[in-house]
């Protein structure tokens, strides 16, 4: 089960619980709504538009108070006021035909006091005109009378809307114990499923989590062996996957880099070894041939000294390889046919094999024409992989060579597989015997391979080893070289 399922789960739990709370509570939020809520919005519109009628009606007043002053002195400023005065009283009656439209007027304050609020308004304007034509104080205070009638009658019509207002307030008094009730039983439902949901949240987050931080902790102490145990199908039982294989990986790159460092201390040993041996050798060689000079055609120690420098010559060819070992690889990349390569290294094996009795069973599937690479080093390799399968394989048994070519998202490959039906190669040594100087025969050097590896490794390629191929007798092992048609192209 995914986490994100888990936490789905128990946050289904929750909603569950807060649903039949809720609904016991949805009764109660609606009649609340129709009995107090939606009147109380309908009389805060009402309050607003009386007090913006009020306050218009009050810039009236200030208005003609200074016009009273100055019209004396300006009459003109009583032509201006008026006109301001019209376009107040304008704006009034706007907000008049708004309140008019409300049921909260008629019903608080009854049908008439819309028309009063328009006769009064309509005396205001005719005052208004009496005013300018005059010029005359009076008439401007009989204005402001008028003006202050209007605001007599807005104030009682607030104060009805108020004695509403504190009669629904009395009712929602009422509706709070039941309210703090359902409130109640709601926090106590959520409270249960939290507490549950605590619960399942330390066994499927915190609990990995914690066995997630302990496997790192471990890591950062070096210990890659012990794997972290989360053993669940969710997002933390993959990131303890991913944390397992990271420390795979790691352990796989030290394991590389000792086995550098121990290649880096054997080469530089291997170039001591050669350097104080190859002086000696050379005298060796240099006294056994003036020796084989000075002997009669007829003597017996000729072959000796003869047996001598053939041997003296191996060494130095085994040393050459040695060092050639221990040496970094330099490859001079061109452009070769891998079936050429290929059918040359076979053809000068195919005698050494039909000695032993041997059969070739070679075929190529559509190789690639052309490659890039090291056709030197590359038939070093091959030649190492083909000898040991002739050498290893049973007599009268086959051989088999299949070349062909594959490919992945990222590049193309020409791939060479060499199988035989010798003695298995156990699984403990599939990496081993590509160390240098490991051999399991008495007589081998322990080069060959490790040479190939290091061809491939250079190549960008892969070597991989199949042992047993037949189950049953335990038996058999192939070699399958994968080396990239282009092996400078990083795509």
């Amino acid at each position: 089960m995914q986490l994100r399922t888990k936490l789905s789960i128990v946050l289904a739990l929750l909603i569950s619980t807060l649903i039949a709370n809720v609904g016991l509570s949805v009764w109660s939020i609606r009649f609340l709504e129709q009995e107090l809520s939606l009147p109380l919005r309908s009389m805060e519109l009402v309050m607003h538009r009386l007090f913006e009628i009020k306050r218009s009606g009050e810039n009236e007043i200030d208005l003609i108070s200074q016009a009273i002053a100055q019209s004396k002195s300006d009459p003109a400023t009583v032509h201006q006021t008026s006109l301001e005065l019209t376009t107040i009283e304008s704006s009034i009656n706007l907000m008049v035909d708004e309140l008019d439209s409300l049921p909260t007027v008629m019903l608080r304050s009854g049908i008439t006091t819309i028309q009063n609020m328009r006769s009064r308004s309509q005396l205001i304007k005719n005052a208004n005109l009496k005013w300018v034509d005059s010029l005359d104080d009076s008439d401007g205070q009989h204005l402001i009378e008028l003006i202050d009638a209007r605001h007599e009658l807005i104030e009682r019509i607030e104060g009805r809307i108020l004695d509403d207002a504190q009669l629904a307030a009395d009712f929602g008094q009422g509706l709070k114990t039941r309210m703090y009730s359902i409130i109640l039983v709601t926090l106590v439902g959520a409270l249960a499923i939290g507490l549950l949901m605590v619960l399942f949240i330390r066994r499927w987050v915190f609990s990995p989590i914690e066995r997630l931080r302990a496997g790192a902790q471990r890591m950062s102490q070096g210990n890659f062996d012990q794997p972290i145990s989360v053993h669940t199908n969710d997002e933390l039982g993959q990131l303890s996957d991913e944390f397992n294989r990271m420390g795979i990986l790691i352990r796989e790159m030290q394991g590389r880099k000792i086995e550098q460092e121990r290649l880096a201390a054997m080469g530089e040993m291997a170039q001591r070894t050669v350097h104080n041996l190859r002086t000696p050798l050379a005298g060796i060689r240099a006294l056994s041939e003036t020796t084989l000079d000075e002997l009669e055609p007829s003597s017996d120690l000729r072959d000796l000294q003869s047996r001598i420098i053939s041997t003296v010559d191996r060494f130095e060819n085994w040393l050459k390889e040695m060092l050639r070992t221990s040496s970094p690889l330099e490859l001079h990349l061109g452009e070769y046919c891998p079936q050429s390569l290929v059918d040359s290294v076979v053809d000068a094996h195919r005698s050494a094999g039909e000695a032993n009795g041997l059969t070739f069973d070679y075929s190529a599937e559509d190789p690639p024409e052309k490659a890039i690479g090291d056709a030197h080093h590359l038939e070093h390799a091959i030649t190492s992989i083909l000898s040991n399968a002739v050498e290893f394989a049973p007599t009268s048994t086959t051989v088999q060579i299949r070349i062909n070519q594959t490919a992945d998202n990222q590049r193309a490959y020409w791939t060479l597989r060499i199988a035989n039906a010798g003695a298995m190669i156990p699984q403990d040594l599939h990496r081993t015997i590509f160390r240098p100087y490991f051999t399991t025969r008495q007589s081998g050097t322990g080069i060959g391979l490790a040479m190939c590896q290091r061809v491939i490794d250079q190549h960008n390629g892969l070597i991989e080893v199949e042992s047993p191929l037949n189950d049953a007798q335990q038996a058999g092992c192939a070699f399958t070289l994968r080396i990239p048609v282009d092996p400078t192209d990083r795509a």
